[in-house]
């Protein structure tokens, strides 16, 4: 199972969070850089099984307020519906 680790200090804006996330989980060039595409590019892109860690998420949190809740709730619901498939680890 391949890890990504992600580290919530450098998503410092949304666009930077979206530009990391599409780097780090190689998402196609026409992915949206929003909620919805990410969840649409996590049960249909991205190669499984995966587990993604989200380190610092308190800081990204500071920067993000409620997006990166958001983020982390479209994470949560890709772990539910692709079990022993995706998971998401908030560290």
């Amino acid at each position: 199972m391949e890890t990504i680790q992600l580290d919530g200090r450098k998503f410092t804006s949304k666009e930077m969070l979206h530009k990391i996330l599409k780097d780090q989980l190689d998402l196609p060039d026409y992915y949206g850089e929003n909620a919805d595409a990410l969840w649409d590019c996590l049960t249909g892109w991205i190669d499984t099984p995966v587990k993604i860690e989200w380190e610092f998420f308190r800081e990204s949190k500071e920067m993000l307020g409620s997006y990166a809740d958001l983020i982390l709730e479209t994470f949560q619901d890709a772990q539910e519906e692709m079990a022993d498939e995706f998971y998401i680890v908030v560290k």
